[in-house]
């Protein structure tokens, strides 16, 4: 459906001379990420109205996908694809947000191993979005530097007694943790059998 608005809209822009031919596919390579990522941001936001958990919903995928995109890790070949694992991912992780009970050694020990794996596995390109040597030395160190504050802020939340908060970031940080544990070990898969 997005690939599709965005052939529409790149023709015509195209057709009324805004864009030319040849920047089509450039065109249309931006337009599917933006749409995308827009989709994706209000599927969230409703699945967080929804379950009345918007505010907590919205934390925790601001987090993650700030996370997210330094620390890096599995990216699955297609949007769609993308898109529904954050369908399943966000309800799951409001679920445990409001279900799991806050214990102040779990979730410590939960944000901790998490902020130990992204500080030292960060940055892990994905077999499908490789990053050149430049890029990876400073996606690491925005990387470390966001998993740092990471901690910091999730100290600080636990100190002022605002346990939700604890948990949102202790499972965004978990949630990063996964995918860049699995990048890992697709990467070194594939490059055992290459």
């Amino acid at each position: 459906m997005v690939q599709v608005l965005s052939e529409k809209i790149v023709t015509y822009a195209i057709h009324n001379n805004y864009i030319k031919q040849e920047q089509y596919e450039e065109y249309m390579y931006a337009l599917n990420m933006v749409l995308n990522i827009l989709c994706t941001d209000i599927t969230m936001l409703v699945i967080g109205f929804v379950m009345r958990m918007v505010w907590e919903c919205i934390v925790f995928w601001i987090v993650y996908k700030v996370l997210r995109k330094y620390c890096g890790g599995f990216h699955f070949s297609t949007s769609l694809k993308c898109y529904l694992s954050s369908c399943v991912m966000c309800p799951l992780v409001l679920l445990l947000i409001r279900y799991i009970p806050y214990n102040f050694f779990v979730w410590g020990i939960a944000a901790a191993v998490a902020a130990a794996v992204l500080f030292v596995l960060s940055p892990v390109p994905a077999v499908n979005k490789p990053l050149d040597d430049e890029e990876a030395v400073v996606f690491g160190k925005i990387a470390r530097l966001l998993t740092l504050l990471m901690i910091i802020t999730y100290i600080i939340v636990t100190a002022l007694n605002l346990y939700m908060l604890s948990k949102i970031i202790s499972l965004s940080a978990i949630s990063v943790m996964i995918f860049v544990v699995a990048g890992k070990i697709q990467r070194l898969y594939l490059q055992k059998n290459i």
